[in-house]
């Protein structure tokens, strides 16, 4: 007989993909006690071992604009462990980033079956967990659906949107009248190249292809294409149900991903004698489904205009890269892509529910339009959604406001993404008075710093020292709840040779002497950190082994000065620091309400 376990939280977020995972991490560090609930039994989604969809964002065509925050840690943490960029091992970085929050409990193999609703609120839902044999049911104030489906929206009556608008939104790149069709599912592959010819005989489901098919997807006249793609075109499943036919897709796909290594390896047009299949994706990337309406409805006209939402909390960067609904089943091109004219804002506005007081949402499924999802659904754009997401879920709790009632702080929620690390178009971040007003041996003064970019969009915004040389700033004296440290990591890649590197530390395929992720020669490896009290200088911490960009120290108490002397670095002759600043500590943030 079925058991059931209740659990109260201040958030409960539903989803453990890109998106699910920063909303979940950057709420708890911030003080709210959060349940993440993933159907999966490892993390990433799209980008998990079970699926391989590589992460990308608006890092391919702005460099200086890679996705900050939660989404860029996971990206060092990824180099830091997992060098060779294996998958089991990138299943462990996720799981160790969520695992690691104190305020994080995290329900795994978990599909979530109901919820419950009063008046506009959710008061709590409901799950099953495969591998227990249970119910679950998690009550919380909060909620958010990074479930790329727009689960909750089948059990809250959430306004939502689905398939293609037409000409309703006024977008120029529209198709003529509206429809549901959407952009299709995939199964991947990988290969991995041997020292030895390695033969392949394909199973008898295997789909027979010709040439034509891989017309406008893969370069059938060069006989190494192969081994730099993900095979996402491998796609079917867009002119049906994505949701409610994915297993009938499934199955076809899987067909289609056998017989697309049966013509690479057998057909006589690739040099692919030692390579060997190494694996096959049973789980479907989905691109598109369901998307809930906001408050407002992001659009292509927003994109390419620039749209200067003064609510601006992520953005994106990636073409609209709007697929063909028949996928491989069309002769014609995969997919179109429409280049924004630069990295654009994503609104907070568009990442709450119209109707449904406390409910958010981050990933796929944010309120906009088909044609702007096309740009939005890459996972590092996803992430940043995410993280936008879970800071604004705990400034609704400090201040005992829903989603909608975030826009009274807007400005508070900004400067705390910006103090984590996520990067904004259009707003700066703010220095402490304490280091916009000291005293400090830095030549120049701390004036390079003043304009809160943090990152070398357009010129250097680093400090450069020489190794072993202290920076000191002097002031006032004033509590410190921790001190902020930035530190150049060359966040644009230029130091990569390849493109797949410049873009995330993941690989698809894998060639004998690949190529192992590595920290920017600019990246400070060994530090100190010196405060000033009543006593004089004192040393409060130390690093031998940094592999972060951001790292925070506590302090907790009263101080009129700070040392920071950076004696390592990856390989750089100079120290770069791009922020040595004081922030408030984040505390638990009361208890939920009772269920």
């Amino acid at each position: 007989m079925p058991y059931e376990e209740q659990i109260r939280t201040r958030l409960c977020v539903i989803g453990g993909g890109m998106a699910g995972i920063c909303a979940a991490v950057a709420a708890a560090r911030r003080g709210l006690s959060v349940v993440l609930i993933s159907d999966r039994p490892v993390l990433g989604g799209n980008a998990s071992s079970e699926v391989r969809m590589w992460i990308r964002g608006a890092a391919n065509l702005f460099p200086a604009y890679r996705e900050g925050g939660i989404v860029e840690e996971i990206a060092m943490r990824n180099t830091r462990f997992n060098p060779e960029m294996n998958y089991a091992q990138w299943d462990g970085v996720l799981y160790g980033i969520v695992t690691a929050e104190k305020n994080l409990r995290l329900i795994l193999n978990a599909t979530c079956l109901g919820a419950s609703v009063s008046g506009n609120r959710i008061t709590e839902v409901e799950c099953w967990q495969l591998t227990t044999y249970k119910r679950i049911k998690v009550y919380a104030d909060y909620f958010a659906d990074c479930s790329g489906d727009s689960i909750l929206a089948e059990f809250t009556g959430a306004q939502i949107m689905k398939g293609r608008e037409g000409h309703r939104l006024g977008e120029k790149s529209a198709v003529e009248g509206p429809d549901e069709k959407t952009m299709g599912n995939s199964c991947l592959i990988q290969a991995r190249e041997t020292d030895r010819p390695v033969a392949f005989t394909p199973p008898p489901f295997t789909a027979k292809l010709t040439s034509e098919q891989f017309r406008y997807r893969m370069d059938t006249a060069n006989p190494l294409s192969y081994r730099d793609d993900n095979f996402w075109w491998i796609e079917l499943g867009g002119e049906r149900d994505t949701l409610r036919d994915a297993e009938e897709i499934q199955r076809e796909l899987i067909a289609i991903a056998y017989g697309v290594w049966d013509y690479i390896k057998n057909s006589g047009k690739f040099d692919s004698a030692n390579w060997e299949l190494d694996w096959v994706g049973y789980l479907p990337a989905k691109r598109e489904s369901r998307r809930y309406r906001g408050d407002v409805v992001l659009t292509e006209n927003d994109i390419t205009g620039g749209t200067a939402f003064p609510d601006e909390v992520a953005y994106g960067g990636w073409p609209m890269d709007d697929h063909n609904p028949l996928g491989f089943a069309s002769a014609a091109p995969p997919n179109r892509n429409i280049i924004p004219p630069a990295p654009y804002p994503i609104p907070y506005r568009s990442l709450y529910s119209v109707n449904i007081a406390n409910l958010w949402f981050a990933g796929r499924n944010i309120s906009v339009s088909h044609i702007a999802l096309s740009s939005t659904r890459v996972m590092a754009t996803c992430a940043a959604t995410g993280q936008a997401v879970g800071t604004a879920c705990a400034i609704a709790a400090a201040y005992s406001a829903d989603a909608r009632g975030v826009n009274a702080h807007i400005g508070e929620l900004k400067q705390a993404l910006r103090d984590d690390d996520c990067y904004l178009l259009n707003t700066p971040r703010r220095l402490s008075d304490s280091i916009a007003g000291a005293r400090t041996d830095l030549e120049g003064g701390i004036g390079v710093w003043l304009n809160g970019l943090e990152r070398d969009v357009g010129s250097d915004q680093a400090v450069t020292l020489n190794k072993g040389q202290p920076l000191t700033f002097t002031f006032d004296r004033t509590y410190a709840g921790r001190i902020r440290l930035l530190f150049d990591n060359d966040i644009a890649r230029s130091y990569c040779g390849g493109y797949v590197m410049k873009m995330f530390p993941q690989r698809c395929n894998v060639p004998l002497g690949a190529e192992r992720a590595a920290f920017s020669p600019s990246l400070v490896k060994s530090y100190t950190l010196e405060v000033l009290t009543g006593n004089g200088w004192r040393s409060i911490f130390s690093e031998n082994d940094n592999w972060l960009r951001l790292k925070y120290v506590d302090v907790g108490y009263e101080i009129s000065g700070i040392r920071f002397t950076g004696t390592k670095t990856y390989g750089a002759d100079k120290i770069r620091l791009l922020s040595v600043d004081i922030t408030e500590k984040p505390v638990a943030i009361g208890e939920p309400r009772e269920g």
